[in-house]
C-alpha cells in the first residue's frame, strides 16, 4: 500500500516547501507550503509549520483519496499531488475520468478505489496526465490572468518540478 511520508516530500517540494508567497494573481492568497490563506482563512499562513501542513495534507487530502488502500505509490503519489493543486473533488472526478467512471463525482469510494488498484499504472498516469493538461488550458481559456502559471501546472503534470 502506498506510503504518506514518501507522497509528502515530493508534494512539498512542488508546493515550494517553507517559503511564503503572496501572488496577487494566485486566487489563494497567501501560501506556504501549498496551504492557501483562502482555503484555510483560521490558519496563520505566514507562521505555518511544516509539521501542520502534513498534518492538513493528511487528513483533508490523503485520507480523502484513501491514499493508504492505493496499491501503488506512484498512483497515490500523482494523485495526492493533483488535489494539492487542484483540489481533492477535482482531482478525484480527473481520476474516474481516466478509469472511465460515470458518472465522475470526485469522490473516490469503493469503485473507484478497486478501478484504481487494477488498473495498468503507465496507462492511467498517462490518461490522468492528459486529463490534468486539458483542465490547466481550460483554466488559462477562462483566464488570461492565469496564463502565467500554465507552464509551471503543465511541468509539474509531467512530473517535473515547479
Amino acid at each position: 500500500m502506498a506510503d504518506f511520508n514518501s507522497a509528502i516530500l515530493k508534494t512539498l517540494a512542488n508546493e515550494g516547501g517553507a517559503r511564503f508567497t503572496d501572488n496577487p494573481s494566485d486566487k489563494g492568497g497567501a501560501t506556504k507550503y501549498g496551504i492557501s490563506q483562502r482555503a484555510y482563512p483560521k490558519e496563520d499562513i505566514k507562521n505555518l509549520t511544516e509539521q501542520r501542513a502534513r498534518e492538513i495534507y493528511k487528513t483533508d487530502y490523503w485520507d480523502r483519496i484513501r491514499g493508504d488502500e492505493i496499491k501503488s505509490q506512484v498512483i497515490a503519489e500523482n494523485m495526492f499531488d493533483t488535489c494539492v493543486n487542484m483540489g481533492t473533488v477535482t482531482g478525484g472526478k480527473l481520476a474516474q475520468l481516466a478509469l472511465g467512471i460515470q458518472p465522475a463525482d470526485g469522490v473516490i469510494g469503493g469503485q473507484s478505489l478497486t478501478a484504481i488498484n487494477s488498473v495498468n499504472e503507465e496507462l492511467f498516469i498517462a490518461h490522468y496526465t492528459i486529463a490534468k493538461i486539458a483542465r490547466y488550458a481550460y483554466i488559462c481559456n477562462n483566464n488570461k490572468d492565469q496564463k502565467q502559471f500554465l507552464l509551471g501546472w503543465i511541468n509539474r503534470a509531467l512530473g517535473g518540478k515547479v
